[in-house]
């Protein structure tokens, strides 16, 4: 029983080494270079006696190696195969043999350096499918019929049959496609294979197809296909223009903006400086030709931004729960990343060219002739003034009323929309007329365009203004009056160029007498309080008044010009201690009351260069009559105001106010003072007439 056990073992050993020989092809390969080998290493020829039990294979070789003073190298790996095993007078380099069949290991050879390693055996190719597809170039249609068949084979097919070409991306070579059509048109075709095999289907302008695997991107609580873009893709076409301009055509569709910008960046040879991965800046679609560069970026960034309109009190500082995408343009390096980044972040002195940043009111005392001197509830023409308990003089100056003026001034961000001004820090330095802007780099340039574009010239208009008042006047009196007064009089008058004599009593005697030595006639003499009175004169003037001021003002404000006179009138107060004993206090106050002439235009420029004016004016002036020896003087006035819409250095006549007066009065004896030529011995007459006349002529000019 023991001799036919051994005799079985016997058998095994060698049917084995038999079997390994017929699996592996390199064995006969290893015989020979370790044959080769043992001509120059004396160690592999020498004879080995050793029983081994429970030895791993690793330390089995090293062992052999220490002995015969071999070179071997044993990978870690073989540690985990245990050997038992006892040879007796067997050379080592049968032993090598007999350990590489018998545990399915492989020797590296390296000069006389021998590595041992698990054997792998090279993979088995398989039989390629075949390709069941056809074309016809008459009709253009084709035929399929796949089965699992690998997409980088079945396309090259296609192409090579049809000539058209067929563009995948990489990760979808080995996908198995499966479908059967039977003549049918290859647009079509193409499209029918990319919908059954879950892929998408784009065809370039340039006659190409793409084809690339869906994507499932989460939305909420729904998934959606979308379709990546990639730098070269059929949905993502660009062109460079110019170089040294930054000029580009685009058009893609849905492509990430990482690919455009990456890809375009590139191809401009830009310095570009990435601060966040541009990986979720999310998908943009943009068809544009001879479009810069940094245009671009501002639509697509823009594009990217939610919008969000913020009250004004909170305008400034403040941005949007979620740090958005953008980029800054610091010289020839373009720097990408979040807004609320350092480096992304600008700080700017934005100077003010041709404008105040604070926005200029009408200028103060405007409308109101003060004359050095400020009343309490003073009207501005001062013409019916209160008592003087209410006009009490005030002389000081107020400063709560500057601080409240300074409080009530606006600087030119309150025109500037909101829009622009969000999620920037605008802070404003009044004595360098400039803005200090902080914020995202794109939003600090898109405030320095915006206040380039209202940064203008604003007009000048040199107002000439010409005030015409005309006075004409006409009198006329003549006749003859006696009578007797309550005293004697003198004789007086002026006879020439004017006849206006009064003659009394002595010298009409003395006339009467001359008339005592002809003939008959005895007049006789006159009592001593008897007068006479001869008027004869005519007089005839013309008063003409002429002002010719110049103003000049900023656009869309007023220019304000008064000259007048001032004059007062008393008011006495008395008042009244003690009930027993009254006493009096009298207080005697004076009062101002002004009369002048004002004038007061607001202009406005529109875009074609025509002025439209806005002008009133107001002439007071006073007439001498009072209604009581201590009343105010009396006033007259003239106003009126008008809008006008002229061009540039037009001549405009205000006013026309005219006033005319006749005054037609006498008095004589009845029936006497109308009979021709003795009526003027007999009646005294009065005529008058005036006529005033005030003109205003304005020209505007834009001073440029």
């Amino acid at each position: 029983m023991g001799k036919k056990t051994c005799c079985l073992l016997l058998l095994l050993c060698f049917l084995m080494p038999l079997s390994a020989q017929e699996k592996r092809s390199d064995l006969q390969n290893i015989q020979d270079k370790i044959a080769q080998l043992s001509n120059e290493v004396p160690g592999l020829n020498e004879t080995l006696n050793i029983t081994i039990s429970q030895t791993s294979l690793s330390n089995f070789l090293l062992a052999i190696s220490e002995i015969h003073s071999l070179n071997f190298n044993v990978s870690p790996e073989l540690g985990s195969i245990s050997i038992i095993n006892n040879f007796s007078d067997v050379v080592v380099s049968d032993v090598l043999i007999f350990l590489v069949k018998e545990y399915n290991i492989d020797i590296d050879f390296t000069g006389n350096i021998l590595s041992f390693k698990k054997y792998i055996p090279p993979p088995i190719e398989e039989a390629k499918k075949e390709i069941k597809v056809s074309f016809d170039p008459a009709s253009k249609n084709i035929i399929l019929d796949l089965k699992s068949n690998r997409l980088s084979d079945v396309f090259r097919k296609i192409m090579d049959l049809s000539g058209r070409n067929l563009l995948f991306s990489p990760e979808i070579a080995n996908k198995p496609l499966s479908i059967y059509l039977n003549d049918v048109p290859f647009d079509l075709a193409m499209e029918k294979l990319a919908i059954s095999n879950d892929l998408i289907l784009e065809k370039s302008r340039d006659g190409f197809y793409t084809f690339r695997p869906s994507l499932e991107v989460a939305t909420g609580e729904n998934t959606s296909k979308v379709r990546r873009g990639q730098p070269g893709g059929s949905n993502f076409f660009y062109q460079i223009v110019d170089t040294t301009k930054r000029v580009v055509d685009v058009d893609f569709t849905n492509v990430n903006v990482s690919d455009v910008i990456y890809a375009i960046s590139d191809d401009l040879n830009l310095d570009v400086f990435t601060a966040t991965p541009l990986d979720d800046a999310g998908l943009v679609s943009v068809s544009a030709e001879n479009i810069e560069f940094d245009l671009l970026l501002d639509k697509i960034f823009q594009s990217a931004e939610p919008s969000s309109t913020q009250s004004n009190n909170n305008r400034n500082n403040q941005g949007t729960t979620r740090a958005q995408f953008t980029y800054k343009k610091e010289g020839n390096v373009y720097y990408f990343g979040l807004e609320d980044q350092l480096s992304l972040k600008q700080v700017e002195r934005i100077w003010m060219m041709h404008r105040s940043v604070q926005l200029l009111e009408n200028p103060s005392g405007g409308g109101q002739r003060r004359a050095g001197r400020n009343f309490f509830n003073t009207n501005p023409t001062n013409f019916y003034s209160s008592f003087p308990q209410t006009n009490t003089r005030n002389t000081g100056s107020t400063s709560q009323g500057l601080s409240q003026e300074e409080s009530n001034l606006r600087d030119i961000t309150d025109i500037i929309p909101d829009e622009i001004l969000e999620g920037i820090d605008v802070k404003i330095d009044v004595e360098l007329n400039s803005f200090i802007v902080n914020g995202p780099g794109v939003k600090v340039e898109r405030f320095k365009k915006f206040v380039k574009t209202i940064d203008q010239p604003v007009p000048v208009i040199l107002i000439e203004v010409m005030i015409l008042e005309v006075n004409r006047s006409a009198i006329t009196e003549t006749g003859i009056s006696f009578g007797i007064g309550d005293r004697p009089r003198e004789t007086r008058g002026e006879f020439f160029p004017s006849g206006n004599v009064s003659i009394g009593a002595q010298d009409v005697n003395k006339i009467i007498g001359n008339f005592n030595g002809f003939g008959s006639l005895n007049i006789g003499q006159v009592v001593p309080n008897f007068y006479l009175d001869i008027k004869a004169m005519e007089s005839a003037g013309i008063l003409k008044i002429q002002s010719t001021p110049q103003l000049s003002t900023l656009n869309g404000h007023k220019a304000f010009l008064a000259s007048g006179e001032t004059t007062y009138y008393a008011v006495t107060s008395q008042s009244f201690f003690g009930s027993q004993i009254p006493q009096t206090s009298e207080i005697r106050n004076y009062v101002p009351i002004d009369a002048e002439l004002s004038l007061t235009i607001l202009p406005f420029v529109s875009g074609d260069g025509q002025i439209t004016l806005d002008i009133q004016v107001l002439q007071s002036a006073f007439n001498g009559d009072r209604i009581a020896e201590d009343a105010p003087p009396g006033i007259t006035s003239r106003e009126f105001s008008s809008i006008l819409k002229m061009d540039d250095q037009d001549v405009a006549i205000l006013g026309g106010i005219e006033s005319v007066r006749k005054d037609n009065s006498g008095s004589g004896v009845p029936f006497l003072a109308r009979i021709p030529i003795i009526k003027w011995l007999f009646s005294k007459r009065r005529r008058e007439a005036t006529k005033r006349t005030l003109n205003v002529l304005i020209r505007p000019t834009i001073i440029d």
